[in-house]
C-alpha cells in the first residue's frame, strides 16, 4: 500500500505543471482571453479582405477609367498619349498645370464644381481636384461635346 501511495505521489508530482509566482500569467489562455484573440485575429482578418477587396476595386476601376479614355481619344482619332497631351495644354492654360487644384467654386483643371457635378464627376471624386487626370479628361470630354477645348481662348473664370 506505501509503495501504491508512493508511486501516485511521484506521478502526481512531475505530472503537475510548476507553480508560477504570484501575479504571473498562467500558462494556459484562460476562456476570455482565448475568445479576445479570436476576436482580434477575425477582426485583423476582416481587414485584410476589406483592402484586398478596396483594392480589386480600385484596380477594376482603373480599368475601365482607361478603356472610356481609349474610346475618347479614338473618338477624336487621336492617341491616349496625345489626347492626354491636348488636355495638359488645357490644365496649363486654366490653372497653371495644377490638376489637383481643389477650390470652394472651381477644380481640377477649371471645373465649375457644379459642372463637375452635373456631368457625372462625383462618380470618381467629390471634386475634380480630386479626381485622376485621366477621370478629369473623362468627364472634360463629356463638357465638351467629345472635343478639346482650344488653348488659345481657355478661360481664367472656368468652363
Amino acid at each position: 500500500m506505501r509503495r501504491i501511495l508512493l508511486v501516485l505521489l511521484i506521478i502526481g508530482i512531475t505530472a503537475a505543471p510548476l507553480a508560477l509566482p504570484v501575479g504571473a500569467d498562467s500558462p494556459t489562455p484562460t476562456p476570455v482571453a482565448k475568445a479576445t484573440g479570436l476576436i482580434l485575429a477575425d477582426a485583423q482578418h476582416r481587414t485584410q479582405v476589406i483592402a484586398h477587396a478596396l483594392q480589386r476595386q480600385r484596380h477594376l476601376e482603373a480599368v475601365a477609367t482607361r478603356h472610356y479614355l481609349a474610346a475618347a481619344a479614338a473618338s477624336v482619332r487621336v492617341s491616349i498619349i496625345q489626347l492626354r497631351a491636348e488636355w495638359q495644354q488645357v490644365a496649363i492654360c486654366e490653372v497653371g498645370g495644377n490638376w489637383a487644384m481643389t477650390g470652394p467654386a472651381y477644380s481640377g483643371i477649371g471645373f465649375l464644381n457644379a459642372t463637375w457635378n452635373a456631368y457625372g464627376g462625383t462618380h470618381y471624386a467629390r471634386l475634380a481636384g480630386e479626381a485622376t487626370r485621366d477621370e478629369q479628361i473623362l468627364i472634360g470630354m463629356k463638357v465638351t461635346n467629345g472635343r478639346v477645348p482650344d488653348q488659345n481662348g481657355c478661360s481664367p473664370t472656368g468652363w
